[in-house]
């Protein structure tokens, strides 16, 4: 028998993912990068160039985000 508290661990995430934008590539294998809201932060990873979207999780960046235009709804 399985523990079920172990299954309900996996269906979480290791955390949020983000969409952001690449503002700087460093050469210790990191980036800074700008949060939609203005933000920037210090990430790990360095696979995605200079002013591309980035998909970032728990610190890294995991992979290249496309770069689709963002409409807002107010209901």
């Amino acid at each position: 028998m399985s523990n079920p508290w172990v299954k309900f661990g996996a269906l979480n995430a290791p955390g949020a993912k983000a969409v952001v934008t690449v503002a700087t590539v460093n050469n210790d294998g990191t980036s800074i990068v700008t949060l939609r809201s203005g933000q920037a932060l210090r990430v790990q990873g360095d696979s995605v160039g200079v002013n591309n979207k980035a998909l970032i999780q728990g610190g890294k960046i995991i992979g290249v985000a496309p770069s689709l235009p963002l409409q807002s709804v107010s209901i």
